[in-house]
């Protein structure tokens, strides 16, 4: 996906990334003297868009899944996890493997497959088919992801590229969220939603063909082989994936939620789609003019803020107060990565802790859903976001006392 928590460490460096021309056409200067097209870059960033697509439409599909039957509420949320965790095995495996050679070749096959377990939603009439096959839709999501990982890893301005990825693959979900329950599922079900879903991969196939073959510069070589993994560092993933558990957690029964409150399905389709496109507003501020605000502080406050707006939603007592929730919960979701990221990167200069980044933010996405299931009764889903809450503090509590700890530990001789 991009490493949320390991693309935003130089944030000084510039606008966007350190740009050049060369022989007419504009490149990125990497570390070590190796240049990037932008061709490469946006390849990587159209395929990477096309393996999180599930995450800001996973709530209406599901939610029709529901509807039809063929999973209870209950379900939702475990089948919710079993794809986002797959996808964070699939993230880990596929950085990996594709900074071993043939990665066009590779992305392009992963996209084909994904594209088919995509379309195989039309054959899986039973829980435990809808399983294995979303499953394995999330593992084959993950591993192309690792395509956006490794390009994205190795480049100079990390952090800009990052939040510039965050926030154009943001732009699709927002606008499949919305058409999805107000045109197309009333009129095709959820299997239409999949077949969009297979449509993108396939996509993501052609454009796989444009990447390059990447190594890690030498100078990330050398830096690697100082990793420190002292229990402050720890203890921030540890706070990302609790943050990130919350925040799946409420996300995929934001739907849910709706429904009980009587929410027509136009007025959802809008909200969730507004929290989606927030979502790209709140990146681009940062990467614009936020990131100047104190890293180490916001980590702590954030969480806080998500927080109570998740406790909003929980507690809205009319479609109004529901949007502006679901529309704030947006705001948050992806502005705090980058302060993340600045911080893991000043605990482990070596970035081998933010390189796990997207492999534990991806982790605590899958597990939220699961989590918040415990506090879902028959037609009632509040209880999900109590649990969410309760995450989101619990993560503020955790970056602050790792803070404290690394600060403790500097001062030791």
């Amino acid at each position: 996906m991009q490493s949320p928590h390991e693309q935003n460490a130089s944030v000084g460096v510039s606008a966007v990334a350190a740009v050049a021309l060369t022989q007419g056409t504009q490149t990125e200067i990497l570390p070590g003297g190796i240049r990037d097209s932008w061709t490469v870059i946006g390849s990587s960033m159209l395929v990477g868009t096309a393996a999180l697509m599930i995450l800001g439409i996973q709530p209406v599909l599901l939610g029709a899944l529901t509807e039809e039957g063929r999973i209870s509420e209950t379900m939702l949320g475990q089948l919710a996890t079993v794809e986002v965790l797959a996808l964070a095995i699939g993230s880990a495996v596929g950085a990996y493997l594709l900074q071993k050679g043939k990665i066009a070749a590779k992305v392009a096959l992963g996209s084909l497959l994904l594209a088919a377990m995509n379309a195989a939603i039309y054959a899986a009439h039973t829980p435990v088919l809808l399983f294995l096959t979303r499953g394995a839709a999330g593992l084959l999501e993950g591993y192309i992801l690792g395509a956006a990982i490794v390009v994205i890893t190795h480049s100079t301005s990390p952090d800009r590229l990052n939040g510039l990825f965050l926030a154009l693959q943001t732009i699709p979900q927002a606008m499949l969220a919305y058409a999805l329950p107000v045109s197309i599922l009333p009129r095709v079900g959820a299997d239409g939603g999949f077949a969009i879903l297979a449509g993108i991969a396939l996509v993501a196939a052609v454009a796989a063909f444009a990447l390059t073959e990447r190594h890690p510069p030498a100078a990330v070589k050398h830096a690697t082989a100082g990793a420190v993994w002292t229990p402050a560092v720890l203890g921030i993933l540890l706070g990302v994936a609790l943050q990130n558990a919350a925040i799946g957690g409420a996300w995929n029964y934001a739907e849910r939620i709706a429904v009980e409150l009587h929410i027509a399905p136009d007025l959802v389709g809008t909200a969730l789609a507004v929290s989606l496109m927030l979502q790209v507003v709140g990146a681009f501020a940062v990467a614009w003019f936020a990131w100047r605000l104190p890293f180490r502080l916001v980590t702590i406050l954030g969480p806080l803020c998500q927080g109570t707006v998740i406790m909003l939603i929980a507690t809205a007592n009319s479609s109004s107060v529901y949007f502006g929730a679901t529309a704030a919960f947006g705001l948050f979701w992806l502005a705090l990565n980058p302060f993340q990221v600045r911080l893991l990167i000043d605990m482990e200069p070596s970035r081998q802790a933010v390189m796990t980044g997207t492999a534990v933010t991806l982790f605590g996405l899958s597990i939220g859903p699961f989590l918040s299931s415990f506090g879902v009764g028959p037609g009632n889903v509040r209880g999900a976001f109590l649990i969410a809450a309760g995450l989101m503090l619990l993560s503020s509590i955790t970056f602050a006392v790792s803070m404290a700890a690394h600060r403790r530990s500097m001062r030791l001789p």
